[in-house]
Order: C-alpha cells, then structure tokens, then sequence
C-alpha cells in the first residue's frame, strides 16, 4: 500500500478514457464491497448496478440479475479501471469474463494481491516498484518544498532521511 498504485490508474484513467465509448472509475471497490450489508448475490448485484452508473453516466440504475452487465455492455468499447480489489467475488462480479464487454475494451485492476489476478486468469501484470532514492527525494522535495531539490545544501541530508524513514513510499512521503 501507498506505492501508487490508484495514483497510476488515475492518471491512465484520465489519459486514455475520453477515447472510449464508455469508462468507469470504480475507486475503492475493497471498501465500498465491506459496507455493503446484503448477502453474497445481493451485494454483486449492488456493485454492478453502481458500476453501471457509472460505466452509462445514469443515477441508481436498477438490475434485475446478474446477467445485465453481459447483456447491456457486450457490444460496447469500455475503458474501466477496478481500483483496489481485495477478493475474486470482485472481480467475478464486475469484470467475470473480457466477453462481457466488447472489442477493444480495456479493464485495468489494482490490487496488493497479484494471486487475486492469477485465480481470475489475468496474465498482463504490470508490478508498481517503489522510487529510486533520487526519485524519492524528488517527490518529497516538490511536496515539501514546491521543487524538485531542497532549498538549501544543508536541507538535503535531512530530505534524504525523511526519505529513508518514509520507505521511499510516494504516499508517505
């Protein structure tokens, strides 16, 4: 956690999604599934009624089954991201298959759990490393200091400890 993971999708969201027919950001799919109080089914067709808002720009739209992502999404060119996925029911629910959507769609998925992508058969991985110490030192000093050096000579040894102690995480630091 807090190595950029969402930061990346947002910023390929941002990109690429005005070339697509229709894209979703689904943001914190982990958390928004756990406040969820409904069985297994019902909580799967509550994702996919709020993923079908989005994906069609339309308020609290309403399914009757499962089956409806599929049917309504299966001739069109989507671009989703699914940020922070935490089980495979996740997934299953809101992107089982790349046939749901049609040809030329993209789903891109974070997750801190690279097994979670192998059980659902996704084999395009990209793994987000953290910075290197110079690069670390850069994102704390614009930051900090509104540049990508410290201010002073003095300052850097101080940057560059703060830097260590944050792990070189970009979200820490």
């Amino acid at each position: 956690g807090g190595v950029g993971k969402t930061t990346i999708a947002r910023a390929l969201y941002t990109r690429l999604s005005p070339i697509f027919q229709h894209s979703a950001f689904m943001g914190n799919i982990k958390e928004t599934y756990r406040r969820i109080s409904l069985d297994d089914y019902g909580s799967k067709l509550h994702l996919q009624e709020e993923f079908l808002s989005k994906l069609i720009n339309h308020k609290d739209v309403k399914i009757p089954h499962s089956g409806v992502v599929r049917e309504r999404l299966k001739d069109k060119r989507v671009f989703v991201v699914l940020d922070d996925v935490d089980e495979l029911e996740q997934l299953i629910a809101l992107a089982k298959e790349p046939r749901w959507f049609g040809s030329g769609s993209r789903i891109v998925v974070t997750t801190q759990d690279r097994q979670l992508l192998k059980a659902h058969g996704i084999d395009l991985v990209y793994k987000v490393e953290l910075p290197s110490r110079l690069e670390a030192l850069e994102i704390f000093c614009q930051s900090a200091f509104g540049q990508k050096h410290p201010p002073c000579v003095g300052i850097r040894e101080l940057a560059l400890q703060v830097t260590h102690l944050a792990g070189y995480l970009p979200l820490g630091l």
